[in-house]
């Protein structure tokens, strides 16, 4: 069976890249023909290559595109034709009679998507002979609009099947259709591949032990806590984010994804903000804590959501006060969760793997 994704791919996004990949990898290797749709809205496109403020970060993001150009490159199997509207959608699947996925990711965040809904994340250009399947979509920290309740509830129940990442997202929309649907909660996409040493890189992991940052705000107080946990440790610290994390770290925030993803395989220890951050720390079975938002607070809501179903929800760090070195630098006994682990990787799998058989 063919069976076609739509997900964010084409951004400059390591959790949005390798959610794609593993979706798709894990769809091959279970025997689909699998493809991702090469959708490229202008909306994206613009974010993706428009210049940054200033020929040195101009440069660096041109970097770091060439990067992300040779991981899709060498690993994403893409549409043959890229399509960057709805009308492209339409016509390119009109006799279709294949299976599609949208997810993972924050598909459903009409913040991201141009403040609109994209309807090509809700799969409306898939013809009434094909498959509808919305695989661990999320909304972020956003709510839908109410104002579109009516057409947003259409689109949902239009679906065959729908999963979603977050509680928060599996409450949404229950609501919007007024209890219609009924979403199963699944896990990322990221965490139910079983392999990653095909896209493993480990060129620049260090010798000596090493503490990965890696953060999606601006914050005063993350920087104390690399600080606080670098002063303890007593190691290196590797910055794989877009902020400042102190003036000791070594910075490598436009390196290529599989680098990216290799330098936190081996980490000591992580320090995160960021679902995916969260996620691959769980996936390579590293020592790590999250320390919670300071702005859009909401989207602390992701890495709670698996944390608490893995029962390691202390390892969430509201602010800078709440650490604890016996608790938060114990390292974590993995052989404590993996029952629990396994139980929601096989949940996870099932459902997919239902819904598409």
């Amino acid at each position: 069976m063919k069976v076609y994704i739509i997900n964010f791919h084409h951004v400059l996004n390591y959790g949005a890249v390798f959610q794609g990949y593993a979706l798709c990898q894990f769809l091959i290797e279970n025997g689909y023909d699998a493809k991702i749709i090469d959708y490229r809205p202008s909306y994206f496109l613009s974010r993706t290559y428009r210049p940054a403020k200033g020929l040195m970060k101009t440069a660096k993001k041109v970097g770091m595109n060439l990067n992300f150009y040779k991981f899709r490159k060498n690993h994403f199997k893409l549409t043959e034709k890229i399509l960057y509207s709805q009308k492209d959608l339409v016509k390119f699947f009109e006799n279709s009679e294949d299976a599609f996925i949208c997810g993972s990711d924050q598909v459903w965040n009409a913040k991201i998507t141009n403040d609109r809904i994209d309807p090509g994340y809700f799969l409306d250009f898939v013809p009434k002979t094909a498959r509808k399947i919305a695989y661990a979509a999320s909304i972020g920290h956003t709510k839908f609009n109410r104002d579109h309740k009516n057409d947003i509830s259409n689109k949902l129940q239009s679906f065959s099947a729908i999963s979603v990442r977050e509680d928060f997202a599996k409450q949404e929309v229950s609501e919007i259709s007024n209890n219609l649907v009924n979403p199963t909660l699944v896990l990322d996409p990221t965490l139910i591949l079983d392999d990653y040493s095909a896209v493993l890189d480990l060129e620049l992991v260090p010798k000596e032990d090493y503490l990965v940052v890696y953060t999606t705000e601006d914050s005063d107080d993350f920087r104390k806590y690399i600080q606080i946990l670098s002063d303890t440790l007593k190691i290196k610290v590797i910055n794989l984010g877009h902020y400042d994390a102190g003036k000791e770290a070594t910075n490598y925030t436009n390196i290529h994804p599989s680098k990216w993803l290799g330098l936190f395989s081996k980490a000591t220890y992580v320090c995160t903000n960021s679902f995916h951050g969260t996620a691959f720390s769980i996936i390579f079975q590293r020592n790590f804590t999250v320390l919670g938002r300071e702005t859009m607070k909401d989207l602390n809501r992701r890495p709670l959501t698996l944390m608490s179903n893995l029962g390691i929800e202390e390892r969430f760090i509201h602010s800078v006060n709440d650490f604890n070195k016996d608790l938060h630098l114990k390292e974590i006994d993995y052989n404590k969760i993996e029952k629990k682990r396994k139980e929601l990787v096989a949940d996870s799998k099932k459902f997919l793997l239902d819904t598409l058989a």
